[in-house]
């Protein structure tokens, strides 16, 4: 047997004074991993074993797994992962990692399960660095964890071997396979293999027979005898149902575990030098084996020399390779030729290849001629003259005039290129191409961030930036109304996405269409796409439309009996302006007005300092010159000045930042003065005692933009003071002072290829308490690309690339008020309205009251073309009702105009119920939530068809298959019908849960 499956043997000492724990080929390179007792990781290439790496992964490391990544190595508390070269990747623990000893990895996805002496399963996913579900087992835990397509497979000490459902991880079945221990066992297909250890009193022995089970009919096949004491197997992938047992000895056997008649018995030795085999691989070819032994040696067996691992692999990285050898040249020789240079053949693009912006064409001007040849011409007559060559050019050759001073444009650009970091730069990825995975990479967050497809990047970080204000978020979330192409409404629904929503990102569309079909909105051309504007016009996108949004957002949201409206109560500030004649300085106040932003007033002469505290002064209390006007007192026409007077400040300050070239070039100045003085600062500050110090005493900030600033009001009518930082308590107990703080900031950036807009936004409580941490923070939104970042970056500006928009602040004490909307009534919700009438239909009563846990039958029909309607019902679960719908809804499926209405309207409804509380109960409702657009959280939904599913089957049984067995009635299709009768298997499934028959039944009703 030898002879004819592994006629070449080569050995290698890994482990000096210890011995190796686990072994196991590469299934993507020509690579063979060891791992060894003190906790280093080796690895050979190819069967001549020739070293590849070798590094430190932790303690005695107890398996191995490779993976597309790299190689993972387990030690008992600790998850390594390192690349195939050996660098680190990412290290995992948690409190329940402290006797591991075995993981398995799921070809299809990230998941590695991680188990071991311990009651729980971990499975944890390694694209998003994160646990995702823990299984339950006995006490005694788990030695080897195997996987299937759709089982999940854990050898237990006690000799079991437990199978769960992979897509539940419920129990699916025990296999007793050993009255011992568990020594080893693999799968193939549909047969499981095990070997180990039968219990005889209180001694044990290794058992001379294989247990053979078939996975897919749940039962034993005949036991297969050995000639040696199994303790390891592994099925051959090249040789169906056969596997290689291994003794502790080195004695090894070749069956077939199928066989009805007796086999022969293929035996060979490998000599050990007395040590015991630890761990055994085969490699997916089945031409090759390697063997651990308890001496720290590693063997390989192979069919010959140079045989291959995989069948097709990748190739394997060396350092040495792709090394070419270029001629030296010295770098000021410029008659190289450049020819001598081999150009390889190369179908990506070449760096001499510049993009269109930085290529201008034109022609090449005609070389004078050679003083030397005008010197030496003879006329003849009148047709030219003659001139002697002298060669001081070859022919048909014009030399260039190499100009090694580069432009000043020039170096600035690659400036420009060169500093703006990575989390800057504009990513033109579209986020609904990538994977999960993938798309963990861009937004590493626990929150979701808008996306469009249509080219509006600046709606998105408009709107993003609106989201993370929570009392305008709440007032959106809250407003409710029946008109069409409410922009609140839509509003609205998309930050309760965000509230709900586990995906990373959310799509805007729907806003984007209602915005479109707004008559203001297609006069000012908001939908053009931000290549078609020039940068100028791109800072004032986001400014504009921050405007426009606010007073549209106030006039939808206002409500004939309030006086105001939350955007009015949260924005605005009352403004008055005082009129001052100037030849009989007689004043008088006109009428007030509401400012909702300001536009920052910047001075003329732009090297003069001046802080940011004051800049805002000069902006909110502005003082001008107006036009000539004819004073009520002296009569004259004369020029008058006009001051604003703030008689009220607004809980959130919204500055924009207007960005012509002047104004960049004044930010530019003042960053680079505020940096000069605090290089020169005193480091005692207000502390130092040296009345001959010369340096600035004053406290040092780390950045011209200040993160916070109060505002005093000494009396009512004393001047307001503007100062930076906090108010102190203990200075001035009399005054009114009002705290701000910084929380948003939109900045445009500016690379030479793209232009984009980013967020720095403060996430509050509230936002990281619904993800379980209570804290806030500062993130980076960038497109699809989201970052948790430090707060000094919102306040970094003076960069050439990175240029400020929208300046978000807000008061650091708000009032509750601002936090408490009114919820709709659910009675006025549930009126029918523009639906077609249903005669069993009863709305809701007064006395009705809706509580949390109460049961909501839904149904779903679509009616097919031409009508495409979308009819939805809801049915009451409980009461003296039950069974009767309370609303029933018909909407376009193509989402028409005219329905439009009936859509939002059914939106709120099925919100209304989620928000207080209510289960919904459908069948097939994962199909229907996707019809109507709707996020509803998973514990407030119940799938009776999921209930009815079979394990291990991804066929869904409909209601026509049902209703007959189970309620024992024939269904009718329509919505109605579906809601009743999905309420009607929820209450038989927990029927027969409670008299312990539904697993008997459901196995009844699938075998007819």
């Amino acid at each position: 047997m030898s002879e004819r499956l592994f006629g070449f043997t080569r050995s290698e000492l890994v482990e000096h004074h210890g011995w190796v724990s686990d072994v196991v080929f590469d299934n993507q390179q020509e690579l063979v991993w060891v791992a060894g007792q003190k906790g280093y990781v080796t690895s050979y290439y190819s069967c001549g074993l020739q070293l590849y790496t070798k590094f430190f992964a932790n303690d005695e490391v107890v398996q191995l797994m490779p993976v597309s990544a790299g190689i993972l190595s387990l030690s008992s508390n600790r998850l390594n992962l390192h690349t195939r070269q050996g660098l680190s990747q990412h290290s995992f623990t948690s409190p329940n990692m402290t006797k591991m000893v075995c993981m398995c990895t799921d070809p299809n996805s990230n998941d590695v399960l991680i188990g071991g002496h311990t009651k729980t399963v971990t499975k944890y996913d390694l694209g998003k660095q994160k646990v995702v579900n823990e299984i339950v087992l006995g006490d005694a835990g788990c030695v080897i964890i195997r996987e299937t397509p759709t089982l999940c497979c854990f050898g237990c000490p006690d000799g079991d071997i437990v199978l769960y459902d992979k897509n539940t991880y419920k129990k699916a079945s025990t296999i007793p396979a050993h009255s011992g221990t568990i020594s080893d066992f693999d799968i193939c297909d549909n047969l499981l293999v095990s070997c180990g250890f039968a219990s005889r009193g209180n001694d044990m022995s290794v058992k001379r027979s294989l247990l053979v089970y078939d996975l897919r009919m749940m039962r034993s096949l005949n036991a297969v005898h050995c000639s040696i004491d199994p303790v390891q197997l592994r099925f051959m992938p090249m040789y169906h149902s056969q596997v290689l047992i291994a003794s502790q000895s080195g004695q090894f056997q070749q069956l077939e575990v199928t066989a009805a008649l007796p086999q022969n018995k293929y035996l060979f030795e490998v000599d050990l030098a007395g040590s015991y085999c630890n761990a055994i691989d085969l490699s997916s070819t089945s031409k090759a084996l390697a063997i651990g032994d308890s001496s720290g040696v590693v063997h390989l067996l192979a069919s010959q020399e140079g045989t291959a691992f995989n069948s097709f692999s990748q190739p394997t990285y060396f350092p040495t390779e792709n090394m070419i050898n270029f001629p030296k040249v010295n770098v000021d020789d410029y008659s190289f030729p450049l020819s001598t240079v081999p150009m390889p053949h190369t179908t990506e693009r070449l760096l001499s290849d510049w993009p269109p912006e930085f290529n201008r064409s034109g022609d090449r001007r005609t070389k004078p001629i050679d003083p030397e040849i005008l010197r030496n011409m003879k006329m003849v007559g009148f047709v030219g003259g003659y001139s002697p060559n002298p060669h001081n050019m070859y022919k048909n050759t014009i030399p260039y005039e190499l100009n090694l001073q580069r432009p000043e444009e020039l170096k600035k650009r690659e400036e420009v290129v060169t500093n703006i970091p990575r989390v800057y730069q504009r990513i033109d990825v579209d986020p609904t191409t990538l994977t999960e995975s993938e798309l963990h990479n861009y937004n590493r967050t626990k929150f979701s961030v808008f996306y469009n497809n249509k080219g509006n990047t600046y709606i998105c970080t408009v709107l993003q930036m609106l989201y993370y204000l929570e009392p305008i978020a709440l007032a959106l979330k809250s407003h409710i109304c029946r008109n069409t192409g409410c922009l609140a409404c839509e509003l609205g629904v998309l930050f309760y996405t965000l509230d709900v929503s586990d995906d990373k990102i959310t799509d805007i569309d729907s806003f984007i269409q209602t915005f479109e079909q707004l008559p203001a909105a297609k006069y000012q051309d908001w939908q053009l796409y931000e290549r078609h504007h020039k940068k100028t016009d791109y800072l004032q996108l986001p400014q504009s439309l921050l405007t426009f949004l606010l007073r549209h957002l106030h006039e939808e949201i206002l409500r004939p009996p309030q006086p105001t409206s939350a955007i009015y109560l949260t924005f605005g500030s009352k403004v008055g302006h005082r009129t001052t004649c100037a030849t009989c300085h007689q004043s008088w106040y006109n009428k007030s007005s509401i400012n909702l932003t300001y536009t920052l007033d910047y001075p003329r002469e732009t090297t003069a300092k001046i802080t940011f505290v004051d800049l805002l002064k000069r902006t909110m209390q502005a003082e001008n010159t107006s036009r000539h006007i004819l004073c009520n007192r002296c009569g004259n026409y004369t020029p008058c000045q006009d001051k604003s007077v703030l008689e009220s400040l607004p809980y959130i300050l919204q500055l924009n930042c207007g960005m012509t070239a002047s104004d960049s070039e004044f930010w530019t100045t003042q960053v680079n003065i505020h940096k000069e003085e605090n290089h020169k600062s005193c480091p005692s500050g207000k502390n130092c005692n040296n009345p001959e110090c010369k340096l600035s005493h004053g406290v040092g900030q780390s950045s011209w933009l200040p993160l916070n600033f109060h505002i005093k009001a000494p009396n009512e009518h004393g001047a307001l003071q503007f100062a930076r930082g906090l108010h102190d308590d203990k200075e001035d107990s009399n005054s009114h002072v009002f705290d701000y703080e910084l929380c948003s900031v939109i900045a445009m950036i500016d690379a030479p290829t793209s232009q984009g807009l980013m967020l720095h936004s403060l996430v509050g409580r509230n936002y990281h308490q619904r993800q379980g941490v209570d804290d806030q923070a500062w993130y980076l939104f960038n497109g699809c690309s989201a970052i948790s970042t430090h707060k000094k970056e919102a306040t970094s500006f003076g960069q050439c690339w990175k240029t400020p928009c929208t300046i978000v602040y807000k008061q650091v004490k708000l009032p509750k008020e601002l936090f408490h909307h009114s919820t709709p009534n659910p009675h006025e919700l549930f009126i029918p309205f523009n639906i077609i009438p249903s005669p069993n239909l009863v709305p809701l009563s007064p006395s009705e009251n809706l509580t949390k846990g109460e049961l909501v039958g839904i149904g779903l029909s679509v009616e097919p073309a031409p009508n495409c309607l979308l009819r939805v019902v809801l049915v009451r679960g409980q009461g003296d009702h039950e069974g009767v719908p309370f609303s029933h809804d018909v909407c376009p499926t193509n989402y028409a105009p005219e329905g439009h209405q009936n859509v939002k309207l059914l939106y709120f409804k099925i919100k209304c119920l989620v928000d207080r509380g209510l289960i919904l109960v459908g069948h097939s409702i994962t199909k229907q939530l996707k019809y109507l657009n709707i996020h509803i959280p998973a514990q407030q939904y119940i799938d009776t068809a999921e209930l009815y599913r079979p394990q291990h089957s991804e066929a869904i049984p409909p209601l026509q298959f049902l209703c007959p067995r189970i309620l024992k009635v024939d269904n009718v299709p329509g919505a109605h019908n579906d809601a009743v009768f999905s309420l009607q298997l929820y209450e038989k499934f927990l029927d027969l849960k409670r008299a312990g028959q539904f697993e008997k039944t459901l196995k009844a009703i699938h075998s007819e």
